[in-house]
């Protein structure tokens, strides 16, 4: 008796005091050109992403930004005779700290680093699985209203880099596109 007492006034107690530690701010886009590479050269790409940023209850100046990116051999996207080609590709997820600086009116620079798990398919026999880091370095324009909610536009610059078994890389220019609610 006196052990579910306590543990009944463990679970009220837990429920009354407990609230949300993860505060979604804001999805985003981007398109961008730059090099992938595996065991291989490099090959110009294209890449489109696609993020949520999130806020957790210990820090107020980073948030962290959960992405999913694809990026593929320029070529792809030019209209020719496919048969029998094969276009590198990479899909990618990250998981990266950001942190964001008002530079003057509506500038500002974001900066961002994380980890990265990312799909190899440089070859047509190549299929991966990798992780390591990132990093990007985002310059842009602030629309947002004073309650912080609206549009932010920019251009980036990212890095990625795996430590594993074909150890692929990127880098990108990407134009971005970051919508808060």
């Amino acid at each position: 008796m006196k052990i579910t007492t306590k543990i009944l006034l463990l679970i009220i107690a837990t429920a009354t005091i407990s609230s949300a530690q993860i505060k979604f701010s804001s999805v985003g886009a981007s398109f961008g050109t730059g090099i992938i590479q595996g065991n291989s050269t490099s090959v110009s790409a294209l890449s489109g992403s696609v993020s949520t940023d999130f806020k957790l209850w210990f820090s107020d100046v980073v948030s962290f930004r959960l992405g999913y990116a694809h990026a593929r051999m320029t070529e792809y996207f030019l209209p020719e005779n496919r048969t029998n080609k094969y276009y590198p590709f990479f899909n990618f997820y990250t998981l990266k700290g950001v942190i964001y600086q008002p530079l003057y009116k509506k500038l500002f620079i974001e900066e961002a680093a994380g980890i990265l798990v990312l799909n190899d398919r440089t070859f047509g026999d190549t299929n991966v699985w990798e992780f390591g880091g990132t990093f990007s370095l985002l310059a842009g324009l602030d629309f947002r209203d004073s309650e912080m909610r609206g549009i932010t536009v920019g251009l980036s610059t990212s890095y990625g880099v795996t430590l594993t078994s074909t150890n692929a890389s990127y880098s990108f220019f990407s134009l971005n596109a970051q919508y808060y609610f």
